[in-house]
């Protein structure tokens, strides 16, 4: 398992992770780009027609499916439409070329069949997704699916669904290519362990307890979260708490910041008034409704080789959750449960 490991992070440095990387795809890229829609059997040959080996053709196949298949949120919406589609793959496939949409099986079982027509060998990954808006719940049933492809000697994990280009993101993100796996189960556990593709593993409820990563900061710039190592914290009667970060950067602008926020007015009860009442208020007193005040409060920082440590203060009795931000950029959110 260690070579396997070594070898999908050498060959990530050339395919995965930063802009520079990706380079060596621009012709792909551009080539793909004028392929348009042919018959189910013959797409797969079509979109790689030009090269050879196996990781251009992956490549291939994956960005001519996030420029010409966009997210189905109608379907997704739409008990009715699920039961139309989902009466075999075969279908899946065939209304997602239809209709030029798919939701996450759509994708990943369209990626499947491609590769399987290339002779590629390729899984589709049932599991659980983890984004900000769910990431303090716990989910029990599955509800995303992505790829696992095997190229050269090893699988990598592609996510073809949050890759895609949609209504609300117009261009295609080449994070979700190849995705380094000590990134990828921050937001996808498989429901079969192996899939996580990890040294050493990780368990469903390991992956529940990781901290909710917010931003593409946190993995572009090797940041990792020695304390908290896990998204909820008790906090003891001092409120205080030990922040420790591994970075390449020490020398970073950090900021602690507690929700929900308060105000001296909300802190010391006070009404606010009306709009008439508040134009007649002084400058000062205006304050008091709008002047906000901060939740968490860093009490001590230091560097020690290439870690940072702070420690804080949760200044508020009301504070539920709190991020932590890094060069303005919030890159995990720690939920608190005040003892």
């Amino acid at each position: 398992m260690k070579k396997l490991q070594s070898n999908i992070l050498i060959l990530l440095l050339f395919i995965g992770f930063t802009s520079n990387a990706q380079s060596e795809f621009i012709e792909i890229d551009k080539q793909v780009a004028n392929i348009g829609f042919t018959s189910k059997d013959k797409l797969a040959e079509k979109i790689t027609s030009e090269y050879k080996t196996d990781l251009e053709k992956v490549r291939a196949l994956f960005v001519w499916i996030t420029d010409n298949i966009s997210y189905d949120f109608e379907l997704y919406e739409s008990d009715s439409l699920k039961k139309e589609f989902y009466t075999s793959e075969e279908n899946v496939i065939d209304k997602t070329l239809e209709r030029k949409k798919a939701i996450c099986s759509g994708y990943s079982l369209l990626f499947k069949k491609l590769c399987d027509d290339l002779e590629i060998e390729c899984k589709v990954v049932n599991g659980y997704s983890k984004q900000w808006l769910d990431s303090f719940v716990s989910k029990n049933v599955s509800d995303h699916a992505w790829n696992a492809v095997f190229i050269g000697d090893n699988w990598f994990l592609i996510d073809v669904t949050w890759a895609s280009k949609n209504e609300d993101n117009t261009e295609r993100d080449d994070f979700w290519f190849m995705t380094n796996p000590e990134y990828f189960v921050y937001s996808h556990y498989p429901e079969n362990e192996k899939w996580t593709l990890l040294e050493n593993g990780l368990t469903k409820k390991e992956f529940d307890q990781l901290p909710t990563i917010t931003d593409r900061t946190f993995f572009e710039d090797g940041i990792k979260i020695l304390i908290p190592n896990k998204k909820i914290i008790d906090v003891e009667k001092n409120r205080i708490i030990k922040i420790e970060l591994e970075t390449k950067n020490t020398e970073r602008w950090i900021l602690l910041r507690g929700f929900p926020w308060e105000t001296y007015a909300s802190k010391n009860n006070l009404e606010f008034p009306s709009d008439e009442e508040y134009s007649k208020l002084s400058d000062e007193e205006k304050n008091k409704y709008n002047l906000v005040i901060p939740s968490v409060e860093i009490l001590k920082k230091e560097i020690i080789d290439n870690r940072i440590i702070i420690e804080a203060q949760l200044t508020s009795e009301n504070i539920k959750e709190f991020d932590i931000v890094v060069e303005g950029n919030t890159i995990v959110t720690i939920e608190v449960n005040l003892k």
